[in-house]
């Protein structure tokens, strides 16, 4: 198959999802990626350091006093690279063709 490649980390469905929430805005608050993927904040810690040491997200942290607010965004590469992967998917489907029609 030639054209676009799967991406090794975008394999992962938890990370599929993170990019795809991240590629819905400009800057995501923690909180609210963690409510939408439904992660605990250990767990999507973890998810983002991947993203991030691969280029795929970039990380702001600020203080409301003395309360961490942390925003995160998908780079370019990271869209890129979300793009190239939803094309692989869509290529596959296309060659599975559709799926056969119920008999009633």
């Amino acid at each position: 198959m030639s054209g676009p490649e799967l991406d090794r980390l975008l394999s992962d469905p938890t990370r599929l999802t993170v990019m795809s929430v991240l590629s819905a805005a400009q800057w995501c608050e923690f909180a609210f990626l963690r409510g939408a993927v439904g992660l605990s904040d250990s767990a999507l810690s973890k998810q983002l350091t991947t993203l991030r040491n691969d280029g795929y997200i970039e990380q702001q942290r600020a203080y409301s006093g003395r309360v961490p607010k942390t925003t995160v965004r998908a780079t370019d590469h990271g869209r890129q690279r979300l793009h190239a992967h939803a094309q692989a998917l869509q290529a596959i489907l296309d060659q599975a063709g559709a799926p056969p029609r119920d008999r009633a």
